[in-house]
């Protein structure tokens, strides 16, 4: 059974031109999967259609077989976790240990273990923002994985970190092929993409296409 099943989708936002017509995609959970292109190709539109964050004009986003239409977005939320490019916008508690327990107890016993892995168990106390930008990713990435989802959509992961932290971020990549969950990483950087996908799409003629 695929994770994702997409079926003749069709996207526009109003009074621009058609983003998606008719796409077909499809790609089991513990994929590796890179998605390249443009600025303004709908890269990262495509993660919100998948997220049912948006709704798309025709076609079908099946999630494990189930229409993600009919599905709540925590229902979506617990099977799939979303990085933005800026992971200030998800990091909102007053430390960085009640960032990782939002969610209640089954986050809870998890969250130790992705603390130590992600090497930030001694900045519990620590107010998320005054975190280096590496750390705030790596927590972002956590916080993620302690809701035990299955597959994380990253929005270009790799923008501005030096090579110390790439390579950093390239473990958290490794952890999740180790524990059986797959990605989808959206970028420009074709380097990075190359060095940590097994499938890489490019944006054209209005659908993506394998490279």
């Amino acid at each position: 059974m695929s994770l994702y099943t997409i079926k003749s989708l069709t996207f526009s936002y109003p009074k621009s031109d058609m983003i998606f017509e008719n796409m077909n995609l499809s790609f089991d959970k513990n994929q590796r999967i890179g998605l390249i292109g443009p600025n303004g190709c709908g890269k990262t539109t495509l993660a919100k259609l998948m997220l049912g964050i948006m709704k798309p004009q025709k076609g079908e986003i099946y999630l494990e077989d189930e229409n993600i239409k009919s599905m709540s977005l925590s229902s979506i939320g617990r099977k799939v976790g979303f990085i933005f490019q800026n992971p200030e916008k998800q990091l909102f508690a007053p430390t960085v240990w009640e960032q990782m327990i939002f969610g209640g107890k089954e986050v809870n016993d998890k969250a130790d273990y992705y603390l130590e892995l992600f090497g930030l168990t001694n900045y519990k106390d620590e107010l998320p923002f005054n975190l280096s930008f590496g750390q705030k990713q790596r927590l972002a990435i956590a916080s993620v994985l302690s809701r035990d989802v299955i597959f994380v959509i990253l929005d270009e992961p790799s923008t501005g970190l030096d090579i110390a932290h790439l390579k950093k971020l390239e473990l958290c990549l490794r952890t999740l092929t180790k524990e059986d969950k797959g990605y989808m990483i959206i970028s420009h950087d074709n380097k990075f993409l190359l060095n940590n996908v097994d499938k890489l799409l490019s944006f054209k003629d209005k659908g993506v296409e394998p490279l």
